[in-house]
């Protein structure tokens, strides 16, 4: 028990130590036989003796979480980022609810000791001592150990990673958690990686950089350390990685850092996307156009894109946001239409003015209930107009649609308008 627990203790330490989130390691005392008896009585049978001695001995409830940050990518052969939920609760021991109508008798050859957060169970069967995995949605059983203890070992082994499914099939043979898989020897590669490698140690090369921006992003500072390597070299680089055959997030992460660390010496390759055959995805063109070309140029590349096909506000949106440009706000106008939210955040986005917004105010149905909106996001997020506001009209505007706008939710969209009108 005590190596376990200095493992994670280890664990959690590390990954704290690397930004990512952890919950205190929960071990609770030993349980005494009386309480073990209770428990047993209750049940109506011998909880494993496996399992007993190690609450008898061990602890009564092992409760250990964490996750990893959002800028972690981790190796593709990986289906899933695994993340920690682990531990068992002699208090929560139960038989199964397989649910179903009736009384199911498989629930009563196995105990719960562990609720997963997507709501699925691990079991220890009754017969055995095995440990097992059942799925609420897919109503299917996973083996996980033939015995409690070589469960714990493998677990704790791979960082006592999460419960659900998506977590320990990757790790698992026939036989179980399978430390020999070529998936967990990927995953326990690059666990003790991100726990040891440090960003002086990463600084030696172009390469150990860039994995270690896999593993935190451009945090602190990051973005200095590509200042010592040649930028023609750290262009060529991150253009590797976003050409890859990744997976759309992570060509989208390493299009972050490129922008960030080489978007002018990028420029040229941007401009082949729209031209070339390629598989970079539209988003992420969209993206790299609006920060590595000159404003009017990438806008204009976007808007005529657009334009080849029917309008409409949430793919504009997701297409025009990143420019930050008030000519998208004169582009949008003719095309504003119900629904307005897509629109609204899009006008919110594009840096207007006090005056464009006050016009739009003052507009028709569609352009007023699109800027109330506007205003409304902007405010919430401590945006205020490239100009003055002139308060006294915006006033006495805001007041006049307050009274006399028939639907409750945008009476309430002017109403606090006109309460956050003094932060502008």
């Amino acid at each position: 028990m005590q190596k376990w627990i200095e493992r994670w203790a280890y664990i959690l330490k590390q990954l704290e130590q690397q930004g990512a989130w952890v919950h205190p390691l929960e071990i609770a005392p030993v349980a005494s036989e009386q309480e073990l008896s209770k428990v047993e009585e209750r049940l109506g049978v011998r909880i494993p003796s496996e399992f007993r001695d190690l609450l008898l001995h061990c602890s009564r409830q092992v409760g250990m979480y964490w996750s990893l940050p959002d800028e972690a990518l981790l190796p593709i052969e990986l289906g899933e980022t695994p993340s920690g939920d682990f531990g068992w609760s002699l208090e929560d021991l139960e038989f199964p609810d397989f649910g179903g109508d009736g009384e199911n008798l498989d629930e009563q050859l196995y105990l719960q000791f562990h609720t997963a957060g997507n709501g699925d169970a691990l079991l220890i069967r009754i017969e055995d001592g095995s440990v097992w995995y059942w799925s609420h949605e897919e109503d299917e059983f996973d083996l996980l150990a033939k015995r409690f203890t070589i469960y714990v070992e493998r677990a704790t082994a791979l960082g006592c990673i999460g419960a659900d499914c998506g977590q320990h099939r990757q790790f698992c043979s026939e036989d179980g958690l399978d430390l020999s898989l070529t998936s967990s020897e990927l995953w326990l590669k690059w666990l003790e990686q991100y726990f040891t490698l440090t960003l002086s140690q990463a600084m030696s090369n172009l390469d150990s950089l860039l994995i270690y921006v896999s593993m935190h992003g451009l945090k602190g500072s990051v973005k200095e350390a590509f200042a010592q390597f040649d930028s023609s070299k750290v262009y060529d680089a991150l253009r590797h990685k976003i050409e890859q055959s990744l997976p759309p997030a992570y060509k989208e992460a390493w299009s972050e850092v490129l922008v960030e660390i080489c978007a002018v010496e990028a420029s040229d390759w941007v401009r082949t996307l729209w031209s070339d055959r390629n598989d970079i995805p539209s988003r992420i063109r969209d993206y790299l156009t609006a920060y590595c070309l000159p404003a009017e140029e990438g806008l204009s590349l976007v808007l005529q894109d657009i334009e080849k096909k029917a309008v409409d506000a949430y793919t504009t949106l997701h297409r025009l946001r990143h420019f930050h440009n008030p000519k998208t706000i004169a582009w949008m106008k003719p095309y504003v239409s119900f629904p307005v939210d897509g629109w609204g955040e899009l006008l919110a986005e594009s840096q207007p003015s006090a005056e464009t917004l006050f016009e739009w105010l003052s507009g028709s149905e569609v352009e007023r209930l699109t800027a109330i909106r506007a205003v409304y996001q902007m405010m919430q997020r401590e945006i205020v107009p490239t100009t003055c506001v002139d308060k006294d009209n915006w006033g006495q505007l805001l007041a006049f649609w307050k009274e006399n706008e028939i639907l409750r939710k945008n009476k309430q969209l002017f109403s606090q308008a006109l309460e956050g009108l003094d932060s502008w």
